[in-house]
């Protein structure tokens, strides 16, 4: 028996996220991430002692070197399948004359988070981190 339900999600499946496609609905759930989730530092190239400091505090670790091996970039949610990958550039747009939508994602090691629906970079963290990326 041919069930709706299993069609409407294999359909599901071949679209972009909407958050890679809507710049205000990725800032706004990235915002989310921030405000319930600690996302961040703002800047990965900065010690961000204070940042860090609260993930070691959360997690229970021993140490900042500690906490900055759990980031975006080797968690379980972070997805850079080649289909998500295509979806953040298109996203990004590639009109003419402009830098190739790659280039930013490299640049920035985007990726998209399937836990909090939004595009991030690699070098940054969360709560929500989960092994396994």
């Amino acid at each position: 028996m041919i069930n709706l339900l299993d069609i409407l999600n294999e359909a599901e499946l071949g679209k972009c996220p909407p958050a890679t496609q809507d710049i205000d609905l990725n800032l706004e759930n990235r915002q989310k991430a921030i405000d319930k989730y600690g996302y961040g530092p703002l800047n990965p190239n900065e010690p961000n002692e204070k940042f860090w400091e609260k993930k070691v505090e959360m997690w229970q670790l021993d140490s900042i070197d500690e906490a900055k091996k759990s980031l975006c970039g080797n968690c379980a949610a972070f997805d850079v399948t080649k289909k998500t990958l295509d979806c953040i550039a298109k996203g990004i747009g590639n009109d003419e004359g402009s830098e190739d939508p790659f280039d930013v994602i490299e640049a920035g090691q985007l990726g998209y988070c399937r836990f909090l629906k939004f595009k991030c970079a690699a070098a940054r963290t969360c709560d929500a981190w989960v092994v396994g990326g």
